[in-house]
Parts: C-alpha cells; structure tokens; sequence
C-alpha cells in the first residue's frame, strides 16, 4: 500500500491516524511519499506500482487524485486499486461519488478488498495526452481555474475561487467553438463546455446532475449563448444539484467529443488544475480504474 501524500496541505488529524494505523498495522506493508510540487504525484504513483504496491492511496484533493490516476495508468500494470483520504479544499470528486470514504474504515476495505470499476476520461490536447476521473471543461470554468491557479501564491481558502469567478467576469470573451460527437454536433458561441465523468466541480457545483463514474459515458453540460450573468444567477441551482435553467443549456451523452476553437481563445482545465488553450478530443475508458470503496 503506498500513499501518495500532498505535501502542501497539513493533514487532518482523522487523516494522519488512517495513514499510522495502516503503517503498523501487521498485515499490511505500506510505504509513503510526500508529493512538493506540480506532476510529482503522478511520479510517485508509477514508482509505487513498479515497485510492486498494488494499493495506491491519494491524500488530498483533486489534483492528487488526478495525478495519482495518471501515474496508476502510465504504469500499466493491472489490478491496481485506487484509495482516496480526502485532505484537500473542494474534495469535489469524493462528493459526487456518494461514498462515505470515512479514513476510519480504510484499513477495513483494504483487507476486504472492497472495490468498484469506474471509469476514466482521455484527454488529447497540445500537451499530449492526459486522463481525467472527475470533470474537464473549456472556456469559462477552465479561465477561472487559470486565475486561481495565478492567485493561489497570495490568497487562498474557499472565498479563493468566488474572487477568480468574478475576475474572470470582467472582460472574458466568449469563443467559438465546433462541437463534434457521433450524435450530435454543434458550432457556435460557448460560455462553457464541461466534460463530466463525476458530478461535481468548482467547490460544489453540480454542473452535471446526470453523470455517473461508472455508466461508461461521457456526460456533457453545454451552455452555449449562455450570459455570465445568467450562469452566475444559476450558480444557486448548481449548489442544489440542479440544472442550468436556460434554453441554451444542452445535456447529453458520449463516448467522445472533440472540441475545436473556431474564434477567439479557449482555455481548458481538468480536475480543477489549469490544462491548456486550444483544441480538445476526449474519449471515455469504462472500467479503467478500480476505486477502494469504504
């Protein structure tokens, strides 16, 4: 069992237990990393599956699991199981899940085995090829994500991401985009366009209310000719669990999309860390990863 730690956030007391009962718990041989800066994990998550731990346990929030994903798949090697101790701001992939994933029971699910498959996104973009197991999304969400990621040196903590909205606000410039599935298509202004495996994002948005880790789709939430304003009047309905209530609103099912910028500029993020601008082609991998569930 190896733990994947991020090291910038100090650990919660519940978390630090969970992590010491399995260190000297007898029938468990588990081993530790602490993860200082961006794409460690994803290093120390393919060390600790070459090296023969076949429970990879991610310790923070949302980009660690993200990178702890990447780094399980990059390794290759199968019947690895993915463990999660929440630690982290928004936890927004364990809050759509539904799982308890109490700390105190993990040892308990380990030596049950205690497993679900989930399913895992692929991301193609100018940067290569990445994974994803919560939401990815481009335009609007993936330009505060940018800011917060800027503003994160000098202000941090839950009001973090409400300032990065409104300063996205001001001047953002909708782009273009061509909107290609093998069921439907669409070309035209896009405030947003969010790529949803889980649920939930931005600290407790439910942008999709459809989606499921486990149902082998993509589930997608375009807001197309959709006002700032108007998203941010339905900001109250995501927090709820519903959906945007606007005519430009579109949900739908995929097994892949591919988004090209036609005018203007568009910015992606994934698992609520910065990606990239341009272009996106992004496939569903059913059954990727096996999730310990406790």
């Amino acid at each position: 069992m190896a733990f994947i730690i991020n090291g910038s956030r100090k650990l919660s007391d519940q978390v630090k237990r969970s992590i010491t009962d399995c260190e000297n718990h007898i029938a468990i041989e588990s081993i530790s990393f602490i993860s200082k800066g961006p794409k460690e994990a994803i290093i120390f998550a393919n060390q600790a599956c070459l090296s023969g731990f076949d429970v990879i346990v991610a310790v923070g929030g949302d980009g660690t699991i993200n990178e702890v994903v990447n780094g399980i798949i990059q390794s290759k090697k199968n019947n690895i199981t993915l463990g999660i101790l929440a630690n982290g701001t928004g936890n927004d992939f364990v809050r759509g899940t539904n799982l308890a994933l109490n700390p105190n029971s993990l040892i308990e699910a380990v030596l049950r085995n205690e497993i679900q498959s989930v399913d895992v996104g692929k991301i193609e973009s100018s940067l290569g090829v990445t994974y994803f197991i919560n939401i990815t999304d481009i335009g609007f969400g993936g330009k505060v994500v940018q800011i917060l990621e800027k503003q994160r040196r000098f202000l941090g903590g839950k009001t973090s991401y409400g300032i990065a909205i409104l300063r996205a606000f001001i001047g953002y410039r909708v782009p273009v985009l061509k909107i290609t599935t093998p069921n439907f298509n669409f070309e035209g202004p896009v405030l947003m366009v969010a790529i949803c495996n889980g649920s939930i994002f931005g600290d407790g948005l439910t942008i999709n209310p459809f989606a499921k880790i486990d149902d082998g789709k993509l589930n997608i939430t375009l807001l197309g000719r959709v006002s700032l304003v108007d998203y941010i009047k339905n900001l109250n309905n995501l927090k709820s669990g519903k959906k945007v209530n606007h005519p430009e609103a579109i949900y739908f099912e995929t097994g892949k999309i591919d988004i090209r910028v036609k005018d203007g500029v568009a910015v992606s993020e994934v698992d609520g860390e910065y990606l990239a601008s341009g272009n996106l082609g992004i496939s569903v991998l059913p059954n990727a990863i096996s999730l310990l569930v406790y």
